[in-house]
């Protein structure tokens, strides 16, 4: 017992002179937008377009947020971020809560109308989903509590999965507004590694 704690304690001397020896006490310039997530067992670097603006996350579940300016005299849009360290759920199951979340004026299936695209971009698997409707948005993630019902809505969003926890982008807010952020979203998912 006593030759493993000295040998526990001389492992981590060791890692402290090798963490001090390799640290000049400089700080690297950072660019704010670019967001990583220290509790996920994969850290994604990703860069948000520059007229999205960073917002405090309304919940501790979100892992980052922003706001993309109405356009053409509609609202703003939101990008939710989030990460479940060793869960989330299977990609089909998170995309088809999405779905269900809107319904469409002319009472048709949503899922009918959900444009569903896999691709790889930089080494990683994403999934993307995109949906106009009326959005149901509810005051819980996991639904329940009072719904919002929002007319002319659009979502956006991608599932990039990781070799253990997917990533979540979630946007959603008036088509308008989406409609005209959908290039900026395209660069932004060019930027996720």
């Amino acid at each position: 017992m006593k030759s493993m704690m000295l040998s526990l304690f001389a492992t981590m001397f060791l890692a402290f002179v090798l963490i001090s020896c390799g640290n000049d006490g400089s700080k690297e310039e950072t660019d704010e937008s670019t967001q990583t997530n220290p509790h996920a067992s994969q850290d994604l670097v990703y860069k948000a377009p520059g007229d999205w603006i960073k917002e405090t996350p309304v919940s501790n579940m979100r892992r980052a947020q922003y706001k993309l300016p109405g356009q053409n005299g509609a609202g703003d849009a939101e990008m939710a971020v989030f990460v479940f360290p060793g869960s989330g759920g299977a990609v089909a199951a998170n995309i088809s809560r999405w779905i269900d979340q809107f319904k469409q004026p002319d009472g048709s299936n949503s899922a009918d109308k959900a444009v569903i695209d896999e691709k790889v971009i930089n080494g990683l698997k994403m999934t993307t989903v995109s949906l106009t409707g009326t959005y149901y948005k509810s005051a819980s993630m996991m639904g329940g509590g009072d719904v919002e019902e929002l007319e002319n809505s659009a979502l956006l969003a991608v599932i990039v999965e990781t070799e253990k926890d997917p990533w979540f982008f979630k946007i959603t807010g008036p088509e308008e507004t989406i409609n005209y952020w959908k290039d900026s979203y395209n660069e932004f998912l060019q930027s996720i590694k």
